[in-house]
């Protein structure tokens, strides 16, 4: 039966230059680093099909997720830890040889489908078939560069960008178009990588460390990191896992959930007002949530892969008021049977 989802190719811009024009074995070091940073990034949702000569091929089934800004975040890492180790590398070396001096001229790329297809046995082996399987191949001989002058990219075409909401949580996007022969005009958008990476480089940082914490809690999920944080910050999840009467997004900010967004909570006659301090998936979130009539509890909700899944750890801040024995008993219970709630529902929709 056939199946719908994300098709998406990494490619190392620059390789064939780089190759040729560079010593071997230092040129195949500092590429298979790269090649290597990628691969150890690539969790789920992302399912690796195969290579293509420098390209990773890979797709995401669309049940893999529930949210479109998780699978925007995750093409965003990926290319966040090619940066830093590109940059990692270019400084780190004294070497004076080709290879070494032209590092700095590679840079990795993203094409990005959504489509139908099937996926066929082959021996051992699984691969996928359908007409829109194909289409991520052909956007790889693009003229993006020569037209838009954006060389650090990842090109949606317009079916990925729709289904995406990619217009919604993405900026600047540019558009653009190929004509590829038996496929006829294909209709794309243009996002700048590096303009991204850059935005994160001057974000500043907020976490409540393990040495300021009035209360730790931490619990075992036997899931994947990427799903555990989708659960514990989806709001619409929230509310089911947390049993709240009502969840509702208040800021004015719009498109994807972020550094200054604020939502409001209630539980019976209990309101709770969050607002995100800071955001960074799928590591960590920090927040402020103020309970009631004025407990501000300031925390940061972490994920670890651990052998067994994730562990997840919170740190909570001592909050500014008296703190009492009822206080801390109400947080304690509060937090514990609302984990207890994450991890059901987890393990209802997962097993």
């Amino acid at each position: 039966m056939a199946k719908k989802g994300y098709f998406i190719l990494t490619d190392i811009s620059g390789y064939t230059e780089f190759l040729t024009k560079s010593e071997l074995d230092h040129a195949q070091d500092a590429l298979q680093n790269l090649f290597d940073v990628q691969l150890a990034h690539i969790r789920h949702p992302f399912v690796i099909s195969g290579f293509r000569g420098d390209a990773i091929f890979m797709y995401v089934p669309e049940t893999n997720f529930c949210e479109p800004q998780s699978l925007l975040e995750s093409l965003e890492n990926l290319y966040f830890v090619f940066a830093d180790a590109l940059r990692q590398m270019i400084h780190n070396t004294t070497c004076k040889c080709r290879a070494c001096r032209n590092m700095s001229k590679l840079d990795l790329k993203m094409v990005i489908h959504y489509g139908e297809y099937v996926i066929q046995k082959l021996g051992d082996r699984e691969e996928l078939l359908g007409a829109d399987v194909i289409v991520p191949h052909r956007m790889l001989k693009n003229r993006v560069i020569e037209q838009t002058g954006i060389e650090s990219y990842a090109l949606f075409s317009d079916a990925a960008a729709e289904a995406s909401n990619l217009s919604l949580l993405a900026y600047p996007l540019v558009p653009h178009s190929e004509v590829y022969e038996h496929i006829g005009e294909v209709k794309m958008q243009v996002l700048d990588l590096r303009k991204v990476w850059e935005r994160e480089q001057e974000k500043g940082r907020f976490v409540v460390t393990p040495e300021e914490a009035w209360l730790t809690f931490e619990w075992d999920a036997p899931f994947e990191r990427f799903v555990v944080w989708e659960y514990l910050t989806n709001l619409r999840l929230e509310q089911q896992w947390a049993a709240y009467d009502s969840v509702e997004r208040t800021d004015s900010l719009g498109g994807r959930f972020q550094t200054d967004s604020t939502y409001h909570c209630a539980h019976g006659e209990v309101p709770f007002f969050n607002k995100i301090l800071d955001w960074k998936p799928f590591d960590y979130v920090s927040l402020e949530q103020s309970v009631g009539g004025g407990i501000k509890l300031v925390q940061t909700r972490r994920f670890h892969e651990s052998p067994t899944g994730t562990k997840i750890i919170f740190h909570l801040r001592k909050p500014d008021i008296p703190v009492t024995e009822e206080l801390t008993r109400f947080v304690l219970e509060a937090y514990n049977q609302a984990a207890a709630g994450l991890i059901k529902l987890l393990e209802k929709d997962f097993n």
